[in-house]
């Protein structure tokens, strides 16, 4: 192992794993409830298959990993999120130190380990930490197939992107980019039979997924229509969207926007090395893409991660060593650094900081203090139903017996993994325990009685209200 014998890269490798006990640190004492995502996914865990209402199976798999360790706990449920977003960092540094130069790939360390966004998804589990884990890494291999063409390469590469398709839809696009920059611009590798067991064991190994699909009438492709189905033509939503990538992927989002646009000559020109094309390739053309389709729109910030973190890694690997760029960067660590103390406070101290920012723990608050209510009236005779997912994954979580909640559905179509598991019609006619969001009488049932109304404070100035009713189902 030449890399461990390289006191940069021992020292790289000491600063992660410091950072790592100090985040598992404050993880382990962080009183952040769940939020209803996280619940959401901690309960397919539960019930493991493969594939979900929304997503690929990915991400129940690696919680239920965790929670056979460490039972259903906050941290069980979150801890993934630590591991895989620091395991991102290491392989971001490995990428640029083994591809390109080892002073950048300091620097680039450095920068990932305090950006705003990927300290968050160190304590908070969503798709996206497992998404760009597998991303990296399917990237890491894809240079090194550009680099040696061989099978053990190929064959890596194909598993690694199978696995980032396992886990979100967006790694579609890393196989279509894949494919189309080997067909444009390296015919020759696109048309060898190690490229083709690529690409064929990327799809194996999703074919699980492909299964399940097909057989729950592609219901995860319907679900993916909705979030382009967000239409609006707005200066706003544009300027939105761009303000939101500098807030949480700070300036150095600008320094590559920069830095692709002057690459982009060289690109076409092809006076650079492969691997550096390929980063741009799959990086400043997607983006730019999406800011301009954020015209028409309403995207997520979070929604363009791997390939602005692609971005980043083409930048670290093309900019030059000049005084004036690493005084940019220096200064762009700061702010992160900086950036990242106030997260770890949020965490901690939110009702310090002001109500703007308290909103942003919303969907975090007040489980508990729910759940708790709900036990007063809950027997696990009778069966408990809620309006919507938020409530439904919550309640699952957080009241002890972790009870298999049921969800009302109103249209004839599913809209959460709730209604593919257990319809509410088989509960017709028999008496159910309803939790709801608001104070109003549940037009669904009979013999209507109102147990209780709890208000719970979530910030400063705003409040959730719940109601717990007990009836007759007449749905």
């Amino acid at each position: 192992m030449k890399f461990l014998q390289n006191k940069k890269f021992i020292l790289a490798l000491f600063f992660i794993l410091i950072l790592f006990f100090l985040k598992m640190t404050y993880l382990y004492f962080l009183d952040l409830p769940l939020s209803y995502d996280e619940a959401y996914y901690w309960d397919w865990s539960r019930f493991l298959d493969f594939g979900y209402y929304n997503k690929p199976p990915m991400i129940a798999w690696i919680i239920r990993v965790s929670t056979e360790f460490f039972g259903n706990t906050e941290f069980a449920v979150r801890f993934p999120a630590l591991i895989l977003t620091t395991l991102t960092i290491f392989f971001s540094y490995l990428l640029v130190y083994k591809y390109f130069n080892e002073n950048k790939a300091f620097l680039l360390l450095l920068t990932f380990s305090f950006i705003p966004i990927l300290t968050v998804y160190s304590f908070i589990i969503t798709i996206d930490p497992p998404l760009i884990f597998f991303w990296i890494l399917s990237l890491f291999f894809f240079l090194r197939y550009l680099e040696n063409s061989n099978y053990k390469n190929a064959i890596f590469t194909g598993f690694f992107i199978g696995l980032g398709l396992l886990t979100k839809q967006t790694m579609f696009t890393f196989l279509f980019l894949g494919i189309t920059y080997l067909l444009i611009f390296n015919k020759d590798l696109f048309f060898k039979k190690e490229t083709f067991l690529l690409f064929l064991i990327a799809l194996l190994v999703y074919f699980p997924n492909i299964y399940w699909n097909y057989i729950h009438q592609f219901i995860l492709v319907k679900h993916t229509e909705e979030h382009f189905s967000r239409k609006t033509f707005s200066l706003f939503s544009f300027l939105k969207f761009f303000r939101d990538s500098i807030s949480v992927y700070t300036p150095l989002f600008l320094f590559f926007l920069y830095t692709g646009g002057e690459y982009t000559k060289k690109f076409f020109k092809k006076e650079s090395e492969e691997k550096l094309n390929f980063l741009y390739f799959l990086s400043f053309p997607v983006i730019l893409g999406l800011l301009f389709l954020s015209f028409f729109i309403k995207l997520n910030v979070n929604w363009i991660l791997p390939f602005v973190l692609t971005g980043f890694l083409f930048f670290f690997a093309y900019f030059s060593l000049s005084k004036e760029w690493e005084i940019l960067i220096f200064a762009n660590l700061i702010l992160s650094i900086l950036l990242s103390i106030i997260v770890y406070l949020f965490g901690y101290f939110p009702e310090k900081f002001p109500e703007p920012f308290q909103v942003l723990l919303e969907r975090f608050k007040g489980w508990k203090v729910l759940a708790e209510r709900v036990e007063k009236y809950y027997t696990q005779k009778i069966p408990l139903v809620t309006e919507g997912r938020q409530l439904a994954a919550t309640l699952s979580f957080y009241v002890k017996t972790h009870p298999e909640v049921y969800v009302m559905q109103f249209d004839p179509f599913p809209e959460n993994q709730y209604h593919l598991w257990r319809g509410v019609d088989i509960l017709k006619g028999k008496e159910v325990l309803i939790v709801k969001k608001d104070f109003s009488e549940p037009y669904y049932l009979k013999n209507t009685k109102k147990l209780d109304e709890i208000t719970i404070k979530t910030t400063k100035k705003r409040y959730k209200k719940f109601s717990i009713w007990k009836g007759i189902l007449d749905f």
